[in-house]
């Protein structure tokens, strides 16, 4: 009897610890799918500004790997000083297309074939995307980064 208590109550703990990593790893999993072109080590990043923001590209073979944007938020001291700018978002791209977004306000967007099919805020999965709201979203997202792939020459349909 002492045996099969001992037995229970280990397995509930060892349930217990292991359970949420499960459920993280699930988060995981499911992002993965959703991870861009592999970036190169030293990727020359091509650097624009318009505005308060600050655009970065790495780009490799003439398809965009990944787009940084960040807000200038200081005052630079230097020309090589980008002076307290702050991260807003990054756009990652597979094959030339959006893949993923990940925003300062910890949301998280996966696309596949230009359209919104995952979304996350901190580690929770948003599961109803079809909502006005996400859909409003994705076309805010699809626009941006055209618009800033534009500026430095790169046209998607």
């Amino acid at each position: 009897m002492t045996n099969l208590l001992r037995l229970l109550t280990t397995l509930s703990l060892v349930l217990g610890m292991v359970s949420p990593s499960l459920a993280n790893s699930d988060t995981t999993r499911t992002e993965k799918q959703f991870q861009g072109d592999s970036v190169p080590n030293k990727c020359p990043r091509q650097k624009r500004k318009q505005g308060d923001f600050i655009y970065l590209l790495c780009q490799v073979k003439g398809k965009p790997v990944y787009l940084e944007i960040r807000e200038q938020a200081g005052v630079k001291t230097s020309p090589e000083d980008e002076g307290g700018t702050l991260d807003v978002a990054i756009f990652e791209y597979k094959n030339g297309q959006l893949i993923r977004v990940v925003a300062d306000d910890f949301q998280r967007y996966g696309f596949r074939n230009n359209k919104l099919v995952a979304a996350w805020h901190l580690d929770k999965t948003i599961t109803n995307l079809s909502l006005p709201k996400y859909r409003a979203e994705e076309k805010r997202l699809l626009t941006e980064s055209r618009k800033i792939l534009r500026l430095y020459g790169i046209k998607q349909k």
